[in-house]
């Protein structure tokens, strides 16, 4: 009996020191932009798991849906309307946020309350290690990267939704929930800019998409300019051809017809304009190219708020409507 258990130890031991070893030795050329393209997304039933709030504006649920096989929390308001007047869902991925003090719905729910009062419902996903998400399954590194996973995965949940209500929900906290929502648009602040424009290339479907203020430098740099080691930096470009991971190469990929909104602020000290100027110019290149193609460009609206921040304080009053205004065209 001893040995039988000795064995199972030292397997045991094997098979953890094995997934340990491919955690923290990853085959980083999975998360290059092509592999991502050729990931094997899935659908999953939403389960709403607790009522959040309630009020005049809004019911905000926390709900839960899996990506990665793993789970994903996430805040999801339904505008207090009549169900036919929704006008669609707006997938909002926020910027970073300290995990100290984090909460479902952080990073999003304000900007959101701007949405709901036009009539779109919103879901804002934790991504892993933030809320009731499962940690980061690998290397911190590439956080940008399983957002983007976690964002398409998301997507596709909502295509044909499959909403379901914990049991911890009473009847009388639960409304008639859409069968179908009549768009899917999406919003992406700072890092989850960025996760919006991998979405994009990914994807490849014309998704109507905000951006405030996105990082668009390109992987590894992105994650060195904000907490990286520049050593570490050096030798991945050693190893991997660091365009097979820049957004910017990859704008091809974007959908004849995508419609993108990026709005900066010329005061912003997070991201600055310089980044959102060059991507502008990538597009518009990019854009040139599929104009000799005879292929369809890419919509751009660029927007430049003078005197404004990261969050594009204090032009709110004009940015949430003129953002709404987009999406509903």
């Amino acid at each position: 009996m001893k040995k039988h258990a000795v064995l199972l130890l030292l397997a045991l031991a094997s098979g953890l020191a094995a997934q340990n070893s491919r955690f923290s030795q990853p085959n980083y050329a999975d998360f290059s932009l092509k592999s991502l393209q050729n990931y094997p997304y899935k659908a999953s039933p939403i389960t709403i798991q607790t009522l959040a709030f309630k009020n005049s504006l809004q019911y905000a649920y926390n709900v839960s849906y899996t990506s990665m096989n793993l789970t994903i929390s996430a805040r999801l308001s339904i505008p207090a309307i009549k169900l036919d007047s929704i006008k669609g869902i707006v997938i909002m991925l926020r910027g970073h946020q300290p995990p100290g003090g984090y909460y479902t719905g952080k990073g999003t729910e304000n900007p959101a309350k701007g949405y709901l009062q036009r009539g779109w419902a919103v879901i804002s996903p934790d991504f892993f290690g933030y809320g009731a998400s499962s940690p980061t399954p690998g290397p911190g590194q590439f956080h940008q990267f399983y957002s983007t996973i976690n964002a398409v995965e998301l997507y596709k949940s909502l295509e044909q939704p499959d909403f379901r209500f914990a049991s911890a929900v009473s009847q009388a906290n639960r409304i008639v929930l859409p069968g179908a929502f009549k768009k899917i648009v999406l919003w992406g602040h700072s890092n989850g800019g960025q996760v919006a424009l991998h979405f994009l290339e990914i994807i490849q479907k014309p998704v109507s998409t905000v951006l405030w203020a996105p990082v668009s430098l390109a992987f590894p740099d992105s994650w060195v300019h904000y907490r990286g080691s520049i050593e570490w930096a050096e030798q991945f470009k050693k190893e991997y051809p660091p365009a097979d991971f820049s957004l910017l190469v990859h704008l091809d990929k974007i959908a004849p017809g995508t419609p993108i909104l990026l709005e900066q602020g010329d005061k912003d000290y997070a991201v600055p304009k310089a980044w959102s100027d060059a991507l502008a110019l990538a597009i518009a290149a990019e854009n040139a190219r599929r104009e000799r193609a005879g292929r369809g460009k890419i919509e751009l609206r660029y927007e430049i708020y003078a005197n404004a921040n990261h969050n594009l304080n204090p032009y709110w009053s004009t940015v949430l409507p003129r953002d709404a205004a987009f999406w509903e065209r």
